[in-house]
């Protein structure tokens, strides 16, 4: 269940990136065709202070045209292959207080990150409250009929 959540995960995250390349492309081409219309009237104007108006205009265009081609030329942010993600995922999963019981503070921030979906809060009245699982933890915790948190959680070695 989990790997089939995992490919989903990374499906949609392809298809967001792969949209979000198209969605450069078509800027860039709207920029390219306000550069060239404005081309097409400093040719056809003498007044100058017009033609300095759109060589203004021209200069803007291209820099946000350069900025638009930086970002679609940036690499995806994930390196990983689908394999190692899922499996360092998992692994995450199976054993989340392993990296809590290490005493980093930023492993301790990356586990509450990735394990609740909101921040724990707390009352100064009855304590603190109960917390809002991620997706991952609440199918998790259906599927096996745990409660996260009260018990620790493993996932069998064997659906890698």
């Amino acid at each position: 269940m989990a790997n089939d959540m995992f490919r989903d995960a990374w499906d949609i995250r392809g298809a967001q990136l792969a949209q979000e390349a198209k969605t450069f492309d078509h800027q860039i081409a709207e920029t390219q065709k306000q550069i060239d219309a404005l081309l097409d009237r400093i040719v056809e104007t003498d007044n100058i202070t017009v033609i300095k108006a759109y060589e203004k205009k021209i200069d803007t265009l291209e820099k946000a045209k350069i900025v638009l081609q930086e970002k679609r030329a940036k690499p995806a942010p994930s390196t990983r292959d689908y394999r190692a993600s899922l499996e360092l995922s998992l692994n995450f999963l199976s054993k989340p207080w392993k990296l809590w019981e290490s005493g980093n503070i930023n492993l301790r921030r990356t586990v509450l990150k990735l394990a609740f979906s909101d921040r724990l809060s707390y009352c100064r009245e009855t304590g603190a409250r109960t917390p809002q699982l991620s997706m991952p933890f609440k199918a998790l915790q259906v599927s096996w009929g745990v409660m996260v948190g009260r018990e620790r959680l493993e996932l069998p070695t064997s659906s890698v």
